[in-house]
Order: structure tokens, then C-alpha cells, then sequence
């Protein structure tokens, strides 16, 4: 007599299997969407990075005169300012022909200087600039990013720094 599996053996098996399956297919679809969640962050961090790093670097070069924002406590969506070319007898500050400006434009952060522009940073929401009056040598930058991601989901970070002007 040939030992064989009964209908309810293979059925409890296959019951078994499928939940395992299905655990399986669970923990590898969280791992995909923390995956692309996280790609999707890190290249929203990049953007933000690369465009206040930019921007801080050319800042620092400028000075207190040369900007175009005032010291009120506002803020404002672009900056324009000369930054330094060298120093000059007397003390003196030689400033450039040609002054900067950083403006947000359908998601992306343009510096332009005389007839040349490019792009510094995409994805981005909002650029603000703000100089307080009791501290006009500092300028506050607020940099906020929003990307979607692959699933649907919109994730969205921010950066702030602070420039002490030249004087």
C-alpha cells in the first residue's frame, strides 16, 4: 500500500507556505518604500546643502553696503549684492561691476550674475532672506526643499543658516 498526503495535509501546507510568502512579500515592500523614501530625502538634503553652500560662500564676500535687503527684520525672496574683488589703497574695498542675485524660479534657485545665470538647486518651495536691525552684519537664509516620492508621498525638509557680512 503506497503512503500518499491527504487533501487536508497539502492544503495546510499550502495555507503554511502562503503565509510565509505573504510575510515575505510584506517585509521586502516596507523595505522598498524605506528605500526610496530615503533616496528621495538624501537627495532633498543635497539640493539644500548645495544651494546654502553656494550661497553662504558668496555672502561672506559681500558686505554690509552692498547688499540689497535691508536691515528691517523681513524677508525676502531674492538677494542682489557686489562682493569683494581685493583691497584697494587706503583701506579701501574694490567691489565687483556685477552683482549676484539669487532668486526662486518655478522650483529652482537661479544666481545670476550680469547676463550669465544658472541653476544652483531644484525642488525647492521657498528661499527667504532676512537681516534683523540689531544684528545688519548677519543674514538669515531659510531654504525649504519638497520632493515626491516614488509611492506618492511628498516629503519636505528645510535648512537655515546665518552669513556675517564683511564690513
Amino acid at each position: 500500500m503506497k503512503k500518499a498526503f491527504t487533501l487536508i495535509e497539502v492544503l495546510v501546507v499550502v495555507l503554511l507556505a502562503s503565509v510565509v510568502f505573504a510575510g515575505l512579500f510584506l517585509v521586502m515592500s516596507s523595505g522598498r518604500t524605506t528605500w526610496y523614501s530615503a533616496d528621495t530625502r538624501i537627495t532633498i538634503q543635497e539640493e539644500l546643502r548645495k544651494a546654502m553652500r553656494q550661497i553662504s560662500d558668496d555672502l561672506r564676500s559681500s558686505g554690509v553696503t552692498q547688499i540689497s535687503i535691508p536691515a528691517d527684520g523681513a524677508a525676502y525672496s531674492s538677494v542682489s549684492f557686489n562682493i569683494s574683488e581685493g583691497a584697494l589703497g587706503a583701506g579701501s574695498v574694490n567691489w565687483s561691476a556685477d552683482a549676484i542675485n539669487y532668486t526662486l524660479s518655478s522650483g529652482q534657485i537661479i544666481r545670476a550674475v550680469g547676463s550669465e545665470s544658472r541653476i544652483i538647486a531644484n525642488n525647492i518651495t521657498n528661499l527667504s532672506f532676512l537681516r534683523q536691525v540689531a544684528s545688519s552684519k548677519v543674514v538669515r537664509i531659510n531654504v525649504t526643499a519638497s520632493k515626491s516620492t516614488v509611492f506618492g508621498g511628498v516629503l519636505n525638509a528645510s535648512l537655515d543658516s546665518a552669513v556675517a557680512l564683511r564690513n
